[in-house]
């Protein structure tokens, strides 16, 4: 609908009075949003406390929520001009900060104000500025907003000036101050803002309450907990005795002040980071150095990497790279190991079961804005980094959301990327996002290695490089006894022999199945590789097919160009074909079926077959692979040596790609040492294995990889143990400086 203006120039919007009450309905998603939009209110007018009053009976129709705090106030004139006015500018001007404490404005986009009309039916504001005779007051009655017929301008909203009542020395302002045992100064109750809300449009319940105690103590970050002092932020809850378990000032639980680890340090706009990392039982601090940029790979895509100091160098550094794009910001999270709170129940002297409640109301990594809360990060159920599903991948070495406490604290002004969404609940999906994301999440990868490599696990002096599952099932020291012992003992005898036996065989079926379930932990990865080896030939000879087709609805009598075409065309065809072929013939030793006897076979080949599985994958991060040209000719299953193979060559590409690409390169030999004695070298350029890893890379769910799950060396080394009677080790030199890997095969060879 328009309204006419003077002349036939044109027409000027009129919006229907409907049009302001689905901004607060629509745009703040629930009641206990609404309350936290009318909180950040307070915060902008320089509040120091705010109390939050419900009044029964808490039912739908029924009721009253007053919002009180001492902050400036408004005059008649700003809720004329500013309060009544949907997006205004007051708080997007150059000067973004309130006139006494400097706070950044939370409420740029001018529609938290609303939210009221999320709450209730009416609502009455008294306001008063310091100095001012008179308190403001004004009365909106949301009802008229439904009428369909209305249109904004003609909604009437009451508003006037009174003697103070309420904003004064033993008015209701003075209920901020009601449990301090000094009495506030005439001067401190002589300003502020008192929302009264009546009629509600929902029933209030524990579990609102709840969300609502939770949201706000997390809605301002910990680095801006004034307490006594002055610019401080406190928030109260004035609830009805049902709800008394809920009704206090709002704090942090305990819990915060007891963490197992922690990690603490900043992030600047080129990427460049300096974190510490915090062992508290061990007393172990850790500090890391470095920048997180996006690297651009052979195929023009920018993956995100962590640079270390020595590689900053002109000899070390990626030759192009693109800086992220979050910005700087702040970071410091908090780690528990869920099992083992005593250290809490000690200090807090709560049960288990309330401290395991308090963290799971605190559980999330939050986004703190110029020291705000952004919603919904940290919220429960709000697992924005995706958390659980790592853990459910690699459950030993991975944290969980429920585990950790964190405060990643951005600025407006300096993370422009980091804006919010119009409803004002998360950030806009962009760049700047998805690399915060990346970052937080490696800077967790670093702590989880840490971590598991301080835990305490069961110690063996005598261990392999990596141990068989099998090696205990072994009865002839049994049998060497009884024949010993009970020579005439016949059936002693025949028991350890028959139970041998049954043991032999049953071990064979277990070994049958472990290998069926150790090729299923590379199904993901030959999947993707089908895939990228299958789609482009699939592609070409659809395309092909369908050229010859058209070329074929010509004259029967073709002309001999046109025969040419038709003839390369389809001889495309044939050799597309063969490369399908030859790929599924790669991929067929990791079929499900029952594994067959070791049959004769050129270990080389073998490996060759493994490393053309990821050729396209070597020739796009441009490393030379050095492959052995001997012939060894031995008995073995091609299925297993290329699973021990292919697990060595992931780990090399996914670190290779982290390194100069002049300097990208892998070298693998064959040499056999004896009858039943093959020895295979693998190495790598690559940043090699740090020295407090190496003694965990070969243990299950151990990696170093953001998103790995651990098993690949420690199945490669069962492999190699079980069925070779060999070993997997980690060698401290080799002919390339990256990581080192010799494998023994001693049987079947």
């Amino acid at each position: 609908m328009t309204n006419p203006t003077s002349g036939n120039q044109g027409s000027a919007l009129r919006p229907r009075a409907r049009l302001l009450r689905t901004l607060g309905e629509e745009l703040i998603s629930n009641e206990v949003v609404a309350i936290i939009e009318l909180v950040k209110n307070a915060y902008d007018a320089d509040a120091t406390r705010v109390l939050i009053r419900f009044t029964p009976p808490l039912a739908r129709g029924n009721g009253l929520i007053e919002v009180i705090d001492n902050g400036h106030g408004m005059e008649l004139k700003t809720i004329q001009q500013v309060w009544m006015e949907p997006a205004t500018p007051s708080k997007r001007g150059p000067e973004r900060r309130t006139r006494q404490f400097k706070r950044r404005y939370l409420g740029e986009k001018g529609i938290g104000r609303f939210a009221a009309s999320r709450l209730a039916d009416e609502l009455e504001v008294v306001s008063r500025t310091e100095g001012a005779p008179k308190e403001v007051y004004a009365v909106f009655d949301w009802r008229q907003f439904d009428d369909d017929k209305k249109f904004l301008d003609e909604i009437l909203v009451l508003w006037d000036t009174r003697s103070p009542a309420d904003i004064k020395a033993g008015g209701t302002v003075e209920l901020l101050w009601r449990k301090d045992r000094k009495r506030p100064a005439a001067r401190d109750l002589g300003h502020g803002t008192i929302l009264r809300m009546t009629g509600l449009k929902q029933t209030w319940e524990a579990k609102q309450f709840e969300d609502l105690r939770r949201g706000l103590a997390r809605l301002i970050s910990p680095a801006d907990r004034g307490g006594d002092d002055k610019d401080g932020f406190e928030v109260e809850l004035d609830l009805p005795s049902e709800f008394s378990e809920y009704s206090s000032k709002v704090v942090p639980p305990p819990i915060l002040k007891h963490p197992h680890y922690t990690i603490k340090g900043s992030v600047n706009e080129k990427g460049a980071f300096k974190l510490t990392y915090k062992i508290l039982s061990e007393g172990i601090e850790k500090e890391a150095k470095g920048r997180f940029v996006r690297v651009k790979d052979a195929k023009g895509r920018f993956d995100f990497r962590v640079l270390k100091e020595k590689e900053e160098t002109e000899d070390q550094r990626p030759s192009e790279t693109r800086t992220i794009e979050c910005g700087p910001f702040d970071m410091e999270m908090r780690i528990w190991d869920r099992d083992e709170l005593g250290n809490v129940i000690q200090k807090t002297h709560s049960t288990i079961q309330d401290i395991r409640r308090d963290l799971d109301a605190v559980a999330g990594i939050n986004i703190y804005r110029d020291n705000f809360r952004v919603l919904p990060y940290g919220e429960p159920k709000d697992d924005w980094l995706r958390l659980d599903i790592r853990r459910v991948q690699n459950p030993t070495l991975r944290i969980s959301n429920n585990q950790v406490y964190g405060v990643i604290g951005i600025s407006a002004d300096k993370n422009p990327q980091l804006h919010d969404q119009s409803n004002r609940e998360g950030l806009d999906e962009n760049q700047g996002l998805a690399d915060l994301r990346e970052v937080i999440t490696e800077a967790l990868n670093q702590l989880e290695q840490l971590r598991y490599s301080t835990r305490p696990r069961v110690k063996n002096r005598d261990r392999k490089p990596v141990g068989g599952l099998f090696s205990g099932f072994d009865l002839s020291p049994i049998s060497a006894y009884i024949a010993k012992q009970l020579p005439d003992d016949k059936e002693a005898k025949d028991l350890v022999e028959a139970t041998e036996r049954a043991f032999g065989s049953q071990l064979k079926e277990i070994q049958v199945v472990l290998a069926r379930y150790q090729r299923l932990a590379l199904l993901g990865q030959l999947v993707d590789h089908v895939l990228h080896e299958g789609r482009q030939p699939i592609a070409s000879i659809k395309n092909e097919s369908q050229f010859g087709l058209s070329d074929l609805q010509g004259p029967v009598q073709l002309p001999r160009e046109l025969a040419r075409k038709l003839a390369e065309r389809f001889g495309t065809i044939h050799k597309q074909d063969d490369v399908l072929a030859t790929a599924f013939r790669r991929m067929e030793p990791f079929g499900g079926r029952r594994r067959g006897r070791p049959v004769q076979l050129y270990l080389e080949e073998i490996i060759r077959d493994a490393f053309a599985v990821f050729a396209g994958d070597l020739d796009r991060l441009k490393i030379r692979a050095s492959l052995p040209l001997t012939e060894t000719l031995v008995r073995v299953d091609p299925a297993e040596i290329q699973e021990v193979v292919i697990n060595l060559l992931t780990n090399s590409l996914h670190w290779l790609e982290q390194t100069n690409e002049a300097k990208r390169e892998i070298a693998v030999t064959v040499v056999r040492r004896g009858q039943e004695h093959v020895e295979i070298s693998f190495s790598d350029s690559g940043p090699g294995v740090p020295a407090e890893n190496r003694e965990l890379i070969f243990e299950p769910y151990f990696t170093t990889k953001p998103d790995g799950i651990g098993l690949g060396l420690c199945i490669a080394g069962e492999i190699v143990t079980d069925y070779y009677e060999g070993s997997l080790e980690l060698l401290d030199r080799g002919p390339l400086d990256g990581a080192n890997f010799l494998i023994t095969l001693r049987k079947r060879v």
